[in-house]
């Protein structure tokens, strides 16, 4: 019995290859997806470059800053030149500020052309200096109102949206055409179950698709980006295969179970659009307008009032040192460094002291911001298991190393770092010990740790494990009721 049921298959399976081949149906709806795939992959590759270039340029930038920055001290040091204090490097408050020229920065993951996700809105890099953060760090939008209307044609765009709409154009008459043709009945009188002519026409529809949106991304990453080929990135490859494939045969069940009901082919078609529309459109914004009423984002007005009623309660503070001096403008000697020692402005010393303040008084609404921004992604973990399409959307993003949580971890890192910074300038500034060219290379370097790939490896299998799971529920019952109505067919 299995053996003639595996030879009717792929009976089925050759002969349905046939058909879609001759009317030309299937060849038209591959060449639509692989231009589609090619071109997502365009984007991707366009938007991990620009970002690869923007780091690039800003490493080289703080590169040349150190060089210059050496030059000059060496010249300041030999008494051979005294600049103002804001461009003097002997000066530990200059150095701690903009001067110093140091970054932070979050390369791209190896796979991030797969899925633009949230790069398009998050910085990746930061300039770092004892500025307040909130000046450097909170001084965009949280969210960006036009990248989140339009975003971008990538490939997840592609898989998540598009490909749902192909299923439906190739499945929406997997019975009801052999039905309305009369040759359903006929099929049924053989030794031949309507669940194995659905399963057989469903296979070749499916290897069709997976054949094209598959193969190709791997392909194209593996010759254009040699950092996808290692063990790790090739491990990522599988699930990201993985993933697709199950979000496919989700909806190769849904259309299965439609064409299970014995309506007509224009009604399955309606109702294929209609599920897609729910699923696809309709829910992720319901999840999103949901997330926004029971945990709001941040508000912007609270942390810009807040910090201006901090920074003025700072100025008050330090008001005695922010009075002008610019001594140095008629006795330059007064920037020489003296006995290791340079005379560090009072205004200077009041401004680092002032930015301390201000993080203090500001920080506890900050990590209120943090707290915040942290239930929301936790309720959209949750409120994804009610939507195939956010599922495979965030375990997407993962796959890339565009998603929410490794930008997260970049802030926390730089904050860590901003601190680390502080710390090594606070004791220079409040001695006016000059800074040395030991200084400058001893200065605190920055260096992204990469989230733990366990961590990102259980964020995809769970989430491709219930993809799997729903698809086999939903084709069980479709199977199952095609069985029990075939004799209806």
């Amino acid at each position: 019995m299995k053996s003639r049921t595996l030879a009717n298959l792929s009976l089925i399976i050759r002969h349905e290859a046939r058909i879609l081949v001759r009317d030309r149906t299937l060849p038209l709806v591959c060449c639509v997806l692989a231009l589609m795939v090619g071109y997502g992959l365009f984007v991707g590759l366009a938007q991990a470059t620009l970002r690869d270039r923007m780091v690039a340029q800003v490493e080289k930038h703080e590169q040349a800053t150190q060089r210059a920055n050496a030059g000059t001290l060496q010249s300041v040091l030999a008494g051979k030149s005294a600049l103002v204090p804001f461009s003097n490097p002997a000066n530990p408050a200059a150095m701690a500020g903009t001067l110093s020229g140091r970054f932070a920065t979050i390369p791209n993951a190896p796979l991030a052309t797969l899925a633009i996700g949230q790069s398009d809105m998050m910085p990746n890099y930061y300039r770092i200096s004892y500025l307040s953060k909130v000046q450097f760090m909170y001084d965009t939008e949280i969210e960006n109102p036009w990248n989140l209307l339009s975003g971008h044609f990538d490939l997840a765009f592609v898989i998540v949206f598009v490909l749902p709409l192909l299923v439906t154009t190739l499945g929406y008459n997997l019975l009801s055409a052999e039905r309305e043709h009369g040759t359903l009945r006929m099929l049924c009188s053989q030794p031949l179950s309507v669940a194995t002519l659905l399963t057989g026409k469903i296979v070749v529809r499916m290897l069709a698709l997976l054949t094209i949106v598959i193969p190709l991304p791997i392909v194209v990453l593996l010759l254009v980006r040699p950092e996808t080929r290692g063990a790790e990135q090739l491990g990522l490859m599988l699930s990201w295969s993985a993933l697709v494939a199950s979000y496919a045969l989700f909806w190769f069940a849904v259309a299965a179970l439609v064409n299970a009901t014995g309506l007509p082919s224009s009604t399955n078609a309606l109702i294929m659009v209609a599920l897609w529309t729910l699923l696809v459109l309709i829910l992720p914004v319901t999840m999103n307008l949901v997330v926004g009423l029971v945990s709001p984002a941040p508000s912007r007005t609270e942390l810009a009032s807040r910090t201006r009623v901090a920074t003025a309660e700072s100025l008050r503070e330090y008001e005695s040192l922010y009075s002008a001096d610019y001594r140095y403008a008629s006795d330059p000697e007064a920037l020489l460094v003296k006995d290791k020692r340079i005379e560090v402005p009072s205004r200077m010393r009041a401004f680092f002291l002032a930015k301390q303040r201000v993080d203090e008084k500001i920080e506890p609404l900050l990590e209120r911001f943090d707290q915040q921004l942290l239930q929301q992604q936790r309720l959209v973990d949750r409120l994804s298991l009610l939507s195939p399409a956010i599922l495979v959307n965030e375990a997407l993003n993962s796959i890339a190393g565009t998603d929410s949580r490794r930008f997260v971890a970049f802030k926390d890192q730089t904050e860590a770092f901003h601190e680390g910074w502080r710390r090594y300038f606070s004791p220079r500034i409040l001695e006016s010990r000059a800074m040395t060219v030991q200084d400058l290379s001893s200065l605190p370097q920055w260096h992204w740790i990469e989230i733990p790939a366990s961590e990102t490896r259980w964020s995809i299998w769970w989430r491709t494990a219930l993809m799997l799971a729903l698809a086999f529920m939903v084709g069980g019952v479709a199977l199952a009721r095609s069985s029990r109505g075939s004799a209806g067919f």
